[in-house]
């Protein structure tokens, strides 16, 4: 590889980055994770766990900026409606940036806890033909600082009360819990030392509320604030190759470890990368078109959609990585608007 470790930076720093210096490049899929696996992430870093390391590719070349699609991290998540990352322009003159390769879920997450909302759909609710706050409402994540997880069935084995609830659950609490949105870590004054922070911040808060006489909460807003704003737990691998073929793989055998990626998102890296323009963008409008029409009203991935595609022109219908190469991509493309219109008249 063409790169080496950097230095370590906070979540605070990465997520300040987030549109700025890091986007995501055309060969990621959407966002994928669930509201549980965001909650777990973040016990985890209150735990002091690992969160494994990230790699990144430093874009330099003007050539690069012009010809491919970079995407920035999608905000205001809703299952469903909005999970479709937004275009991002680059051209020559565009400063040089870090494209994720390993790490979007993970960093997609640390943004909408800190930053952003994730709306999805409740059990035995009908699925609304346009998004609907009434049936998705916009949920931010929020901390109980009030005690730990005490439950018998607690299956994911979180030690602090993660949740992702709306404006009006919060104002419905009851006695038993306290919730702290986390999107208010990061709007506190910056304080590197410890005693700063408890003086400044944490007592300020406890007192405030009265929780003055409760331990938990005085230590986990404590370790709250020195995990986001002060410590190193970014971790990341800067590939600085220029060279598509070369990132591309070293994608593919990142991600291809593992139940990180299904082998069609994989596949679907390579048409992208083979394709002339944004298949992506082809592909997910398709996608939207046929969950979102009320006349047709089913529910399709990417997956079926490149079989369909292999199907309708002749090929193997297997996935496999040679079915993806240039020529079947190049194939594919010339026959895409017949291949659209027969998706759709078939639903």
């Amino acid at each position: 590889m063409a790169g080496d470790y950097e230095k370590a930076i906070s979540i605070q720093d990465a997520i300040n980055d987030i549109n700025r210096e890091f986007l995501l490049p055309a060969i990621q899929r959407k966002f994928v994770w669930s509201s549980q696996q965001i909650c777990m992430l973040f016990d985890s870093i209150l735990r002091g766990y690992p969160i494994n390391s990230f790699m990144m590719w430093e874009v330099t070349d003007k050539e690069i900026k012009n010809n491919y699609k970079f995407y920035e991290f999608v905000s205001g998540y809703c299952q469903r409606f909005n999970e479709e990352n937004p275009y991002k322009p680059t051209n020559a003159a565009s400063p040089d940036f870090k494209a994720v390769i390993d790490g979007q879920q993970r960093l997609t997450s640390l943004y909408i806890g800190l930053c952003s909302t994730y709306a999805y759909k409740q059990p035995r609710v009908w699925w609304p033909s346009s998004q609907d706050d009434d049936v998705l409402p916009p949920r931010k994540l929020y901390l109980d600082l009030l005690a730990p997880v005490q439950s018998d069935d607690n299956e994911s084995m979180m030690l602090y009360n993660f949740r992702f609830l709306t404006d009006k659950q919060v104002k419905a609490t009851k006695d038993g819990h306290h919730w702290y949105c986390m999107h208010n870590i990061l709007k506190e004054d910056f304080f590197k030392e410890p005693d700063d922070v408890l003086l400044n911040v944490v007592l300020p808060y406890i007192q405030q509320y009265k929780l003055d006489g409760n331990p938990f909460a005085r230590k986990t807003l404590l370790k709250l604030y020195s995990a986001i704003r002060n410590q190193k737990l970014i971790h990341y691998f800067n590939e600085q190759s220029q060279s598509i073929d070369h990132v591309l793989d070293v994608f593919i055998r990142t991600n291809s470890g593992g139940t990180k990626l299904d082998f069609s998102d994989l596949l679907m890296s390579i048409a992208v990368a083979n394709w002339d323009g944004d298949f992506r963008h082809e592909v997910d409008g398709l996608i939207k078109s046929i969950n979102q029409s009320s006349e047709m009203g089913f529910y399709v991935g990417r997956d079926w959609i490149l079989k369909t595609c292999l199907m309708l022109t002749g090929s193997d219908v297997k996935f496999k990585v040679k079915n993806f190469k240039a020529e079947q991509v190049a194939a594919i493309q010339s026959q895409w608007q017949d291949i659209k219109a027969c998706i759709k008249e078939t639903f």
